[in-house]
């Protein structure tokens, strides 16, 4: 559970998703699960920098996308950080060139290092009271890591942002694995949003939320 709820600073969200929802408590940890190409990763960025909402300190861990793609995103959506407050931890094994915005860990595989590459991009920012933190993605995490592991990391990983009042958002494929498994990284997080296609149309569905009805809605994004 979310343990910053009794703090006043909610993380506003703007108009991002088709529900009624203006803003979410700090210390939640939100989990998109969608199908490929279903917007879920799109709507990972959009919930770190929602249009109209000043920019929080931003860290994204990525395990697939190398860090200037990431950087990319933001800047195809106009959405201009301040270099003290973006970082990205980048697990993808890639090279490429030493940013300062960049903490680079060899591989997915390498849990330790992704952790410590973590603390060391809020501590370059100076321990903001306030972030948002964007993870993608899980399912390619479990290319390189057994279960077990990653569902370790990911609880240790989400007990920390929830701690410290930060937002967290993931992302993962639920079509990629069983589904007794993502039932059971479902249970790490606060509230999870779901996305599916039927028939070529998309919808959406909040599960988590206790003032947020848990129905399909369109979701045309």
């Amino acid at each position: 559970m979310a343990e910053g709820d009794s703090r006043s600073d909610r993380y506003h969200l703007s108009n991002t998703l088709p529900v009624d929802i203006d803003d979410v408590a700090p210390g939640m940890n939100v989990l998109i699960s969608g199908p490929p190409m279903s917007g879920k990763r799109g709507l990972v960025f959009d919930l770190l920098a929602p249009e109209g909402v000043g920019p929080d300190p931003v860290v994204v861990m990525t395990t697939d996308d190398p860090a200037e793609r990431i950087r990319t995103q933001f800047d195809d959506r106009g959405v201009r950080i301040a270099p003290d407050a973006f970082r990205v931890v980048d697990a993808t094994g890639a090279p490429g060139d030493s940013d300062s915005f960049v903490h680079r860990v060899s591989s997915p595989a390498d849990l330790t290092g992704m952790g410590v590459a973590f603390t060391q991009a809020v501590d370059q920012m100076g321990t903001p009271d306030r972030l948002r933190l964007g993870f993608v993605s899980i399912s390619t995490l479990l290319q390189y890591v057994d279960a077990e592991r990653a569902f370790s990391f990911l609880h240790v990983l989400s007990r920390r942002t929830s701690a410290a009042g930060y937002l967290g958002v993931y992302s993962i494929d639920p079509t990629t694995h069983e589904e007794r498994f993502v039932n059971v990284v479902t249970s790490i997080f606060d509230a999870a949003i779901e996305i599916r296609e039927t028939d070529g149309d998309r919808e959406l569905r909040v599960r988590g939320l206790s003032d947020v009805p848990s129905e399909w809605t369109p979701f045309p994004y």
